[in-house]
């Protein structure tokens, strides 16, 4: 028992040294943060919108995915806080519509939410339903675009 702690403990020290070059300087590569941001794409087609959810990496490659067609007009809203979502579109016509609402799940999953809306009533959180679930690298910070 006594030897395991005494080689995690040295193995720890070991993997905390910093290799320096003769210079001085820190030779070991830049570590590059994985980071994801989740945006919205709205493409109004007469009296609906197409709506994409778009997943930019750290590197700038972009994803685009198919949400559907909504009904009214649609925007980019910042959800309340008891809906826990990065990010929303709220598609209206007149006192109703769609809100979608980006919620990051488990720190790797972005899964896109949908629930009708009704001018003068409180949304329930638990009444969405699911649209789609994007996996993003596990560790990568997610936010929300612009």
């Amino acid at each position: 028992m006594t030897r395991i702690v005494i080689t995690l403990a040295f193995l720890a020290s070991c993997g905390a040294a910093k290799h320096e070059s003769k210079t001085g300087a820190d030779s070991s590569p830049a570590i590059v943060a994985k980071k994801v941001a989740v945006s919205w794409g709205i493409t109004k087609v007469g009296e609906m919108a197409d709506i994409f959810l778009a997943t930019t990496d750290e590197t700038g490659k972009q994803v685009s995915h198919s949400l559907g067609r909504y009904k009214g007009e649609c925007a980019v809203i910042a959800p309340p806080k008891e809906m826990n979502a990065l990010s929303g579109v709220a598609c209206r016509t007149g006192g109703t519509g769609t809100e979608l609402h980006a919620v990051v799940q488990n720190g790797e999953d972005v899964v896109v939410l949908k629930m009708g809306i009704d001018q003068g009533v409180t949304p329930d959180p638990m009444a969405r339903e699911e649209v789609i679930r994007v996996t993003v690298p596990r560790g990568a910070k997610i936010e929300a675009g612009t």
